[in-house]
């Protein structure tokens, strides 16, 4: 079985967290699609390198992806969706590939759950 949504949806996450003397920041826009059955998981990057970095999208790909294996309805694999980086936002200091796919997981798991989310039966 796995899991989908029926509708599209917006959500922006911000994570802010401070670790010792460093701080971690990382900001996503991402949208989520709902493509026909058999479609798989698509990522797409529409944000523009000023907004962010290379190194960072694939930090907001590993996010979506890790986010994807565990739905927010049965804990079952997410399939047959587009996402995409809409935008983000990045501190030089404050920003790595890490913040990027936590910030990336909290955003996916918002969007499902505003995307009116069901279960594929097989």
């Amino acid at each position: 079985m796995y899991e989908t949504i029926t509708r599209a949806a917006e959500v922006s996450f911000v994570h802010k967290k401070i670790v010792g003397a460093r701080g971690e920041f990382a900001k996503v826009l991402l949208r989520l699609e709902p493509l026909p059955a058999g479609s798989g998981l698509q990522f797409i990057n529409d944000a523009t390198d000023e907004a962010m970095p290379a190194k960072l999208v694939e930090g907001v790909r590993d996010g979506v992806q890790e986010a994807a294996k565990i739905g927010v309805l049965a804990r079952h694999p997410v399939t047959d969706l587009r996402v995409t980086l809409v935008d983000g936002a990045y501190r030089d200091v404050d920003s790595d590939r890490r913040a990027f796919s936590l910030a990336a997981r909290e955003a996916f798991r918002d969007g499902m759950r505003k995307a009116g989310p069901k279960i594929q039966e097989p």
